[in-house]
């Protein structure tokens, strides 16, 4: 057998063995944990979408870290010069389906999944904390609400708190770039 040989079977073999140890979902709260975030992996590619004024906005999802994370790529029209990207990541932690969202007010709100209804695609956040937020007065991102509406189309809704008051909500519709 030879080198190249050796190494597929040794890759072939720790799969194998990951498949075998895997740990299943142990309650309901898990379950739906699991199954949100399998659906949030069928995201990955490119999105977009056309805001009321004519702004594109563009999501790259990307399943890394062997499928532990699904991160998301937000860039829009909209955003300041210079701003670059926000990024979010999902995965699931200790049972429960969290984000961790990279935002350009300097902050990393931590929100995490309340809800989750396959039969009408709604998967909902909620703020649990967050690096770079002390007081909770900052201005965050406070929740967010995606609904997959078919295998082509979503929808997200952020909200956006400051001084513990919703500021402002962003809306967007997106399309699957094919």
């Amino acid at each position: 057998m030879t080198i190249k040989g050796i190494l597929t079977l040794f890759r072939l073999l720790l799969l194998v063995s990951a498949t075998i140890h895997a740990k299943p979902p142990a309650n309901p709260e898990e379950l739906q944990a699991t199954a949100a975030f399998a659906r949030l992996k069928t995201l990955a590619g490119d999105w977009q979408a056309v805001g009321p004024n004519g702004e594109h906005s563009r999501l790259n999802y990307q399943v890394i870290s062997s499928g532990t994370a699904v991160m998301e790529r937000f860039t829009s029209d909209a955003l300041p010069r210079n701003s670059g990207a926000m990024i979010t990541v999902y995965y699931v932690d200790k049972g429960q389906l969290v984000l961790t969202h990279y935002c350009i007010s300097g902050n990393q709100p931590h929100l995490r999944a309340t809800r989750y209804n396959p039969e009408s695609g709604e998967l909902d956040f909620d703020f649990i904390d967050g690096g770079n937020i002390v007081s909770g007065d900052e201005g965050h991102m406070h929740s967010a609400k995606i609904r997959f509406i078919d295998d082509d189309h979503i929808s997200s809704e952020w909200q956006f708190m400051q001084a513990r008051s919703p500021k402002f909500t962003e809306l967007s519709q997106f399309m699957r770039v094919k």
